[in-house]
């Protein structure tokens, strides 16, 4: 057992960084491994918008292969056919966007992603995040205003300066050009294909080219992601958690420099030798351990093994991913989202009823960190759905839910009573929205930010949908037996990754904007009870059985103890 100190500061979690023991293999991530199969996709014809044109759906099949030692997406007319009738070589300035929701038909909507070429230009302007000649501007704003007001000449005379030597803040914003556009009705299926997308852009090798322009500003913007699998029982336990770290990085630098980038590897404790100006400022000293580490072609791997030092030669302005590893979360921390599911079936009364508890996750020295763009599906069977659907002039709506604190009286129901006149409608929320989508065959709880601003920890938010099942429902042999949630938290809470500094080889320090973010994919298992009372198909069918009704005794009055006649 390690007796390295893993937690240096008081602003840390109490619970481990990571799992100590090693004794079992690790698990391969999921969608990671790409076995050759063939998705059958939409795509989006013709590939560049025309305005005296309308785009339209095209059926095809879509494969990864392989020409002149480089991948390329094959799309086919047919299954069986030999050749592609369109091929796209990857680049390593491609990407692959978000998935998102694109209406379809008048009956439902389609999953999209897009393949893109993404270029940068250097243009006046601040990036959010990108605030530090801003700061230098408008720090001295007041000062500028004093100087004026008093008709200090030389004060202001002294800021113009400043002003000059700072000159105009600057930007690298991306322009984005669509290659592909493709569709399909499985969300799974889409995962698989950004995902093995994404596995051969990294595999990918990227020319070393100079750069052909000098940059007003040098910069360097790095992303480290965490991704996180869990699946639970329906009493919450965790049966089983994955998770690995992937690093990304987009550089602005003139001339062809070396780049040294530090991450709290817990091998490097101690030993990093950097410059004043190449420290990333950092609020906890947390060290964690590295296994599997994977890099991209651009990173010197012998430096790594003999020094555990990530030095690179970054690509001119293309966004790449610069190395992934895995890490062992510990098995008794508690997760940041806690979500209890049941389905509750009681003769012909279907209820679903799903619990979110917010505890208080703090793992940083600012507080605690919001769970946000939560979303949780839960699937419907088929002959349920069109309870959920409502016909609108052009196509099928979804009924959408009512906002109801649970427990909550308020306006004149305070003060009539009326409690128990409140209508019960079919999905209600304490929180976000919720309605049924098609596209998911689910309904789907979203939630912008939890806990809510201004929320303390230990919160809890309800879902609830009521069915009232009749005579000719059908009820489904199995209901489904998982709900699904996805959320993202703007840390790395997950394996505690920190980017501590980069140094560069030539020039003054460049501009440095670090971005921590965690995905967080949960697989949760649905209690299922059932109460008492006969089935509504039963109860419809059931032969009324006309016996002798006895009629009871007339009840004797009950002796008084008043003494009156």
């Amino acid at each position: 057992k390690s007796t390295v100190a893993r937690r240096d500061s008081e602003d840390s979690p109490m619970t481990p960084l990571f799992d100590e023991d090693q004794s079992v293999p690790l698990e391969v991530f999921p969608r990671v491994e790409y076995t050759g199969q063939i998705w059958e996709m939409q795509l989006r014809q013709p590939n560049k918008k025309k305005i005296t044109s309308q785009r339209f759906w095209k059926k095809v099949f879509v494969k990864l292969g392989v020409h002149n030692d480089l991948p390329v997406i094959q799309l086919y007319s047919n299954k069986d056919d030999k050749e592609p009738f369109q091929e796209l070589q990857l680049q390593p300035c491609y990407s692959v966007s978000d998935i998102s929701a694109q209406q379809f038909d008048h009956y439902g909507k389609i999953f999209t992603v897009k393949v893109q070429y993404v270029f940068y230009k250097e243009r006046p302007g601040i990036r959010p995040g990108q605030v530090t000649k801003a700061e230098r501007l408008t720090s001295r704003l007041q000062q500028f205003a004093a100087y004026a007001i008093q008709g200090d000449y030389n004060g202001v005379k002294e800021f113009g300066s400043d002003l000059r030597k700072l000159g105009i803040p600057v930007e690298h914003a991306p322009h984005i050009s669509e290659l592909l556009k493709l569709g399909t009705t499985s969300y799974e299926e889409l995962k698989e294909f950004s995902s093995a997308i994404e596995e051969s852009l990294f595999k990918l090798t990227v020319p070393r080219e100079k750069s052909q322009i000098g940059y007003k500003t040098d910069e360097v913007q790095m992303t480290a992601v965490d991704e996180f699998y869990v699946e639970q029982d329906k009493m919450g336990r965790v049966l089983r958690q994955i998770a690995r770290v992937r690093v990304f990085v987009l550089s602005f630098l003139s001339g062809l420099p070396d780049v040294e980038l530090g991450v709290n590897d817990l091998p490097r404790q101690g030993k990093e030798v950097v410059g004043r100006h190449d420290i990333i400022p950092v609020i906890t000293e947390e060290w964690i351990r590295l296994e599997d580490v994977e890099f991209h072609s651009c990173v010197d791997q012998t430096e790594f093994e003999n020094t555990r030092t990530v030095k690179f030669r970054p690509p001119d302005a293309c966004y790449i991913e610069l190395l992934r590893f895995r890490v062992r979360p510990p098995k008794n921390r508690e997760l940041p989202l806690q979500v209890r599911t049941s389905f509750s079936v009681s003769g012909n009364k279907v209820e679903l009823r799903s619990d979110v508890l917010v505890p208080g996750y703090i793992s940083r020295k600012y507080g605690q960190i919001p769970c946000e763009d939560v979303a949780i599906r839960f699937p419907i069977p088929e002959s349920w759905i069109y309870m959920f659907r409502v016909e609108k002039h052009f196509r099928y709506g979804s009924v959408k839910s009512s906002h109801r604190r649970m427990g909550k009286i308020k306006g004149i129901e305070r003060f009539l009573g009326a409690v128990d006149t409140l209508e019960p409608t079919l999905i209600e929320v304490s929180s976000g929205s919720a309605k049924y989508e098609h596209h998911h065959r689910a309904i789907v709880w979203r939630m912008p930010r939890l806990p809510k601003e201004g929320q303390g920890s230990y919160t809890t938010h309800s879902f609830v949908c009521r069915l009232n099942l009749t005579s000719y429902d059908q009820m489904p042999e199995t209901l489904a037996r998982h709900c699904f949630v996805e959320f993202t938290m703007p840390a790395t809470n997950v394996s505690h990754t920190t980017l501590r500094s980069l140094a560069v080889s030539t020039g003054d320090p460049p501009e440095k904007y670090v971005r921590y973010l965690a995905r967080h994919e949960y697989i949760v298992e649905i209690d299922h009870t059932s109460g008492p009372g006969p089935a509504a198909y039963v109860a419809a069918t059931a032969v009324e059985t006309t016996g002798q009704q006895l009629t009871p005794a007339a009840e004797q009055p009950e002796e008084s103890d008043s003494d009156s006649d």
